[in-house]
Order: structure tokens, then sequence, then C-alpha cells
């Protein structure tokens, strides 16, 4: 009988999905709401930033070691 627990692997699996996705489109969504601000002149530069970072967030999922 073939076991259908979870191992570290697929954890590892998932989180580095999480991480590589998830940051990503939360930065999206910043950034397309400091931009709809920004068009009623409301520009606030950390927004922008935070997107960017968030973004830039991604790239930790390089961090998540393979199997």
């Amino acid at each position: 009988m073939a076991s259908s627990g979870t191992g570290p692997w697929t954890a590892l699996t998932i989180l580095k999905l999480v991480l590589r996705f998830g940051p990503p489109l939360v930065g999206l969504v910043v950034i397309g709401r400091a931009v709809i601000l920004s068009i009623g002149g409301d520009i606030e530069r950390w927004q922008f930033a935070l997107g960017a970072l968030l973004i830039l967030a991604g790239f930790a999922s390089k961090l998540v070691p393979r199997r």
C-alpha cells in the first residue's frame, strides 16, 4: 500500500511555489494601486518601492533547496 502522506520534499515544493508566485502577484497589485492613485495626483513612492520589493522577493524561491 502506497503512502499518501506529504513528505518533506512535497512541503518544500509547495513552499517554493508560494515564494515564487505569491509575493510577485501581491507586488503587481500594490504597484497597480499606486499607479491608479498617482493618476489622481497622490504619488506615494513607498508603494512603488514596496511593490518592487515584493516582486524581487519572488527570487527567494531560488533559496529553497532542490530535491
